[in-house]
């Protein structure tokens, strides 16, 4: 008997970026999308981290696109009138989004990560993703997207992880106990102690030693092991 047999679990849920395909492909993406908009990317990113630490662990409202906007453009720009926040959209999409769907047509996921969606989904197992950047095409590419009924952004909830704001959204979305979810992702930061934080369980993919990330559920090296502790 597997950890979702013995722990009650009904969903299981899911990182993205650098959970069902390697982080250096999205960095490198991010690399190639940034190079050159060199001066907009560094103030993107820190625009992100000031919003993580500001939020921290914390249970807010989510916020309207309108809103959504504004606090970027304010981080970015310095200003969160309508004429920026409109540019910072502009922005954004152009520099980021545009071309992150061209990028990842032909994503390819990591060894074993078919295999145990087609698990879950036989096992009765509900499933979900949640992803601090834009979902797009990345799904589909890799021919997985069909396996979750809910599929939500934090980027579109104005909060990201391990802020404890997306991982009720996507609770809610399931109409779930967060003890009866098992969440899964590569940071340990943001995925599992964010998870843990909502009264979730956590699995850590691609560690090895339980005793850096004493916090999570289960640990597992990767997909294939994530498959014999699970399931």
């Amino acid at each position: 008997m597997g950890y979702a047999s013995e722990h009650n679990i009904k969903a299981i849920c899911f990182d993205i970026d650098g959970t069902f395909y390697p982080k250096w492909k999205m960095d490198w993406r991010l690399l190639k999308a940034s190079i050159f908009h060199l001066p907009f990317a560094l103030k993107y990113n820190s625009m992100r981290k000031r919003v993580r630490r500001e939020d921290g662990y914390g249970e807010l409202e989510p916020m309207s696109y309108d809103e959504i906007s504004k606090r970027s453009a304010l981080y970015v720009f310095g200003d969160d009138s309508p004429e920026s926040a409109a540019r910072y959209r502009r922005m954004e999409k152009k520099i980021f989004h545009d071309q992150w769907e061209r990028s990842y047509l032909n994503l390819k996921s990591a060894p074993g990560v078919k295999k145990t969606l087609e698990k879950a989904k036989k096992e009765g197992f509900r499933m979900a993703a949640l992803s601090d950047f834009p979902i797009g095409v990345k799904l589909k590419a890799m021919g997985i997207e069909d396996k979750f009924e809910l599929i939500l952004s934090s980027e579109d909830i104005g909060h990201f992880k391990p802020a404890m704001t997306p991982f009720r959204a996507l609770q809610n979305g399931l109409g779930l106990k967060p003890e009866e979810i098992l969440y899964v992702g590569d940071s340990y930061t943001k995925d599992i102690l964010g998870a843990n934080s909502a009264g979730m369980h956590s699995c850590l993919i691609f560690a090895k030693k339980k005793s850096e990330y004493e916090k999570a559920d289960i640990i597992a090296a990767d997909w294939e092991e994530f498959f014999s502790k699970v399931f």
